[in-house]
């Protein structure tokens, strides 16, 4: 039996003449709480379980490696690879033709390894301020312990004439783990011209 709301309270008498309280506030209250307390643990868990999904994508990856390269009207930049541990440098300078590597050992954070050479030769550049445009690349060369070399080469190809050439870094890992200086000349591999060469008694 139910008897008549006292000050907003509704009395609830039983059969056995126990009375209980209700109270219509305090049960709106409480669906309430409970309803943004699931909302709270639902947004929780979908955070966690987003985390540990993108952990587990980031860890399942591949490594990458990249380089980069920039030119301007008198020099040209490049990076690369000489060691797992290593980049190298690459300035090439348009006035000269003087290509230059340096490299910079992780242990002591200085420059301590420089290649240079110039293109000129190879490229076929004649005069002063060449159009010079550079990038590298990947090669894997035979080492030996009187013949160190780098797994990366160096591309350079005057954009006036379209010949380019191909160098190679004798860079001794050796060295840089013993902190020694390395200095020399870098290697020319080989040369190219991207202007086609047309055969006039072959053509039909």
């Amino acid at each position: 039996m139910t008897e008549q709301p006292r000050n907003g309270l509704r009395i609830s008498s039983a059969n056995d003449g126990s009375a209980s309280v209700c109270c219509p506030g305090l049960m709106k209250f409480s669906f309430s709480a409970m309803a943004v307390l699931t909302a709270i643990s639902i947004a929780s868990a979908a955070y966690f379980a987003g985390i540990s999904r993108s952990e587990t994508d980031i860890a399942n990856l591949p490594i990458l490696e990249a380089t980069s390269a920039v030119t301007s009207d008198g020099f040209s930049m490049a990076t690369g690879a000489v060691s797992e541990d290593a980049d190298g440098l690459f300035v090439l300078d348009h006035n000269s033709g003087l290509l230059q590597c340096n490299v910079i050992y992780p242990r002591v954070g200085r420059f301590m390894a420089q290649f240079s050479i110039n293109v000129a030769d190879a490229i076929g550049a004649s005069g002063k301020g060449g159009k010079y445009m550079m990038l590298t690349g990947r090669a894997d060369f035979p080492r030996a312990s009187n013949r160190p070399a780098a797994g990366t080469v160096v591309y350079v190809i005057d954009s006036a004439t379209g010949n380019y050439a191909c160098y190679g870094i004798p860079f001794d890992r050796v060295a840089m783990n013993a902190n020694r200086v390395q200095k020399g000349a870098l290697i020319w591999i080989a040369s190219g011209s991207a202007n086609p060469v047309v055969d006039r008694d072959n053509m039909r």
